[in-house]
């Protein structure tokens, strides 16, 4: 991490508040017990019944993607030179004529990026306030001011467990717009920007393309929804208390699963009477302005500096796509790419396959060109270089933790990483008990409970049958904790002795628990007590089989999406100096919604 250099900031733009100071997060252990929002809406669960609409979308959405049904037929993308006109129209840019926006304004430009947001709403509130905020760093040539971003990039994942326009509109709009509201606009727009994650596709981009396509009705719509968005009322605080007996009687999965029928309920009601479902029309934050009418785009920052931002959908880049990168890469050969992608190329220091095809489709590679791959996907920040080319993950704005990779990785540590692996392993430690205690949701013990309940029936038909079920269930765990692992390819062997392992060991222990509720009930026995032991047992061996994949490397992302984490938020602050300069702010807070001030997490440039 190098040293922060002092830089020319452009009059402040928001409300007259004094920037906040900002400091070197420094090697402090982080917290222990971290605050979880007191308002709904809730975070999600990844094991519970709200996440499963996610699951069950994206099925849907992925068999659509397979049909070649493409939503991304009717979009026209702007040519590089007319989406810099619009961006340069909103932030009022003095100098009419230029090749790129920096040279328009005449100034530096200010970009905050910020992905994955949208899950616990007093989480996204405390994002929010990272992001709005006007900052302060001593440097050793004084003071370095970091003003709000003229331009807010959104890197994917709007909203979870599914970016519908009310997810959005709940935990995004609604509560970034309360803090809009409390910070002010400084009576400037700003551009808002963005390219869609998984989550944003498994609604078919509707949520998506109401927050970030171009207004038809310029401005006054937009307006309107905004200051709809944030009705007075939803400013009072939440009661931390009776949130906490909300999510420990798991009333926001009831809640949750309640909505999800009502909605289903009505859309085929809506279906079969030939009627509509009301969706908010438009999405809109204060003060900022979309001005994309694609998914994709192209937009000239700077002198030899282009920013790409690329939507795979849910497979590949589609050819029109394709064509119109590689043409724009033909007009500027030798330009430097701040490359906006929904999935990385190197996912936990290792290859990814679908950041490497994006790459590939553009023609495209981080050790021939000069890229600075940017994306989220995942939730936590790594910077790592590639040859003259930088990887960053910032994918910390609001969706639950993924730790960063704990066992020592191929191509050495990463220049920096947040959270760092003693944060990660100590995490991963915890998941088993964390998934007993149903703090991901009930689903996994409901589905070892079945089980049982299976091999149980099948024991009062005899021996032979209860021995079939038994290998049957062990076929089917042993498959299912197989598929789950993301390396068992690399890793085949490693990958079926674990899966074994615990395949097996779920199969067998309702007949050991069988034989110990007979042994200690002295002749008094029930299924019942078998089957919830089961439940309780098999959740834990499968929250083991997560942390020990997380330990060893193989799979790093489903242990941690179980933990449901609210920490390590971050964002990040980039300034484009007017000869192409790129230098960035990583800033955050362990606990977003503990007392104390955000910290800078990281600082590098690129040139």
């Amino acid at each position: 991490m190098s040293e922060p250099s002092s830089v020319d900031a452009p009059r402040s733009r928001s409300a007259a508040r004094a920037p906040t100071p900002l400091h070197w997060r420094g090697s402090e252990a982080p917290p222990v017990r971290f605050l979880r929002g007191a308002r709904p809406p809730y975070a999600i669960r990844w094991f519970g019944s709200t996440a499963l609409l996610g699951h069950l979308r994206r099925v849907a959405a992925s068999a659509i993607a397979s049909q070649a049904v493409d939503t991304r037929d009717w979009m026209r993308p702007e040519r590089p030179h007319e989406l810099l006109a619009q961006a340069a129209h909103v932030l009022r840019a003095p100098v009419p004529d230029a090749l790129t926006l920096v040279e328009r304004l005449g100034r530096p430009l200010w970009i905050d990026f910020v992905a994955d947001t949208g899950d616990d709403r007093d989480v996204s509130a405390a994002v929010a306030r990272l992001v709005f905020a006007e900052y302060t760093l001593a440097g050793p040539q004084g003071d370095v001011a970091l003003p709000r971003g003229d331009v807010l990039l959104f890197g994917g994942d709007t909203a979870y467990p599914v970016a519908t326009g009310r997810e959005i509109l709940r935990r995004v709009v609604q509560p970034w717009n309360e803090v809009l509201q409390e910070t002010g606009t400084g009576g400037h727009r700003r551009v808002l920007l963005g390219i869609p994650g998984n989550h944003d596709w498994y609604d078919g981009l509707d949520g998506f393309a109401r927050l970030f396509r171009r207004d038809a009705v310029v401005g006054m719509l937009a307006h309107w929804e905004a200051e709809r968005a944030s009705p007075t009322h939803r400013k009072r605080p939440g009661d931390r208390s009776r949130a906490a007996l909300v999510r420990q009687l798991h009333l926001d999965e009831l809640a949750g699963s309640v909505d999800l029928i009502r909605s289903a309920y009505q859309s085929l009601r809506a279906m079969v009477r030939g009627g509509t479902v009301y969706r908010v029309a438009r999405l809109a934050l204060r003060g900022y302005t979309p001005v994309q009418e694609a998914s994709h785009w192209a937009l000239p920052l700077a002198p030899g500096l282009d920013l790409w931002g690329v939507d795979r959908q849910l497979r590949r880049l589609d050819f029109r796509q394709r064509t119109f990168f590689i043409e724009r890469r033909a007009e500027r050969p030798e330009d430097r790419l701040i490359f906006l992608a929904p999935d990385p190329a190197l996912s936990f220091a290792e290859p990814n396959p679908a950041g490497q095809a994006m790459l590939n489709a553009c023609h495209l590679s981080l050790e021939a060109d000069r890229v600075l791959y940017l994306c989220g996907d995942l939730h936590h920040y790594e910077r790592r270089a590639v040859g003259e080319s930088l990887h960053v993950i910032a994918g910390g704005g609001g969706a639950f933790l993924h730790g960063t990779r704990i066992p020592p990785p191929p191509g050495g540590p990463a220049a920096c990483a947040y959270p760092d692996t003693a944060t990660s392993r100590r995490l991963a430690l915890g998941l088993p008990w964390k998934l007993v205690a149903g703090a991901a949701g009930f689903l996994p013990h409901m589905l070892f409970g079945l089980l049982a309940a299976l091999q149980l029936r099948a024991l009062d038909h005899g021996p032979g049958a209860g021995t079939l079920a038994t290998a049957l269930v062990a076929l089917a765990c042993v498959t299912g904790l197989t598929l789950a692992v993301r390396g068992r390819r690399a890793r085949w062997a490693m990958t079926l002795g674990i899966a074994l392992s615990f395949g097996l060991g779920v199969a067998v222990a309702p007949l050991l628990l069988r034989q110990l509720v007979l042994l200690l009930s002295r002749g008094i026995y029930h299924d019942g007590l078998v089957i919830l032991g089961q439940a309780a047992l098999g959740a834990l061996l499968f929250g083991a089989f997560l942390m020990l994949l997380a330990l060893t490397g193989l799979e790093h992302e489903e242990g941690f999406a179980a933990l449901g984490h609210p920490g390590f938020r971050h964002f990040m602050r980039v300034r484009i100096d007017p000869g192409g300069g790129f230098e960035a702010w990583v800033i955050g807070k362990d606990d977003p919604l503990a007392p104390g001030p955000p910290v800078l997490i990281d600082h590098f440039t690129w040139r």
